[in-house]
């Protein structure tokens, strides 16, 4: 049976979560032709001894932390499926929701990323989109108190187009995702997934949220583990200076810190 659907997992030091995430999938994805490829970002526990035990899976070993999108690079080439799902390790299925994302996107053409709700352990809603990040969005909304960026968040429960969504959870054609070059490797972590939706659009496509498809996020095991809360924002600033332009990034960020401030 031809393979509809590579799943990519990059991984790192996160041997009990990943695996939990995989046995999850495996629950929701029965005959349905897929393939899950984990790649590993040199992890030092047991996530190479755990997961080599794990039937139905590729898994994939780097010699050092290339960082997420390389990470998701290398298992995209290694896919067979024609539509590739890029997970974080940190996620687990609560149903049959890839299966509808799946068929959503491959009836609607014009759609170039779909992904799912992020819901919290308790099943709370959790951030799964993010509006334009401009200087002016950030003016009103710090400064004016208008409320700019609650337009971008959707209100409803049906599949709506987004601006961005996060890196957590996302779906693509192979087709397009090599059109488009693949994830940007200028990125180690963080604000890749915002390129990646840039480079969509830019190619005509649109990106779209589905609300009722949901998946339960553990929230950042892998970054966690790189730094600590205290330091995990400085991590933010090269790949914020990428995305933005180093003008751009320190001008929305004293927007930001001088609102806070002047409180």
């Amino acid at each position: 049976m031809k393979t509809s659907l590579s799943i990519i997992i990059p991984t790192w030091n996160t041997s009990a979560t990943t695996l939990k995430c995989v046995q999850s999938l495996k629950k929701y994805l029965k005959n349905f032709p897929y393939e899950i490829i984990i790649v590993d970002n040199a992890s030092t526990d047991k996530t190479e001894e755990i997961l080599k035990t794990e039937k139905g899976i590729t898994y994939i070993k780097n010699k050092s932390n290339l960082g997420f999108g390389k990470a998701n690079n290398i298992g995209a080439k290694k896919a067979n499926g024609e539509y590739l799902f890029f997970l974080n390790s940190d996620m687990i299925a609560i149903d049959s929701s890839l299966i509808k994302m799946y068929q959503y996107l491959k009836n609607n053409p014009k759609i170039g990323i779909i992904g799912p709700k992020f819901l919290n352990i308790d099943k709370t809603p959790q951030g799964s989109v993010f509006p334009p990040q401009a200087a002016l969005n950030a003016f009103r909304e710090y400064w004016l108190k208008q409320k700019t960026y609650s337009k971008y968040f959707p209100k409803t429960n049906n599949p709506t187009e987004v601006y961005s969504l996060s890196g957590g959870a996302m779906l693509i054609s192979k087709k397009l995702f090599k059109k488009i070059g693949g994830w940007d490797k200028r990125y180690f972590m963080y604000f890749e997934d915002l390129e990646l939706c840039r480079q969509v659009r830019e190619f005509s496509y649109k990106i779209y949220y589905y609300p009722k498809c949901q998946f339960i996020h553990r929230h950042g095991a892998s970054g966690k583990k790189l730094a600590n809360s205290q330091n995990q924002w400085r991590r933010l600033i090269p790949s914020s200076k990428i995305y933005h332009g180093t003008f751009k990034h320190y001008l929305i960020n004293g927007i930001i810190w001088l609102s806070q401030k002047l409180r």
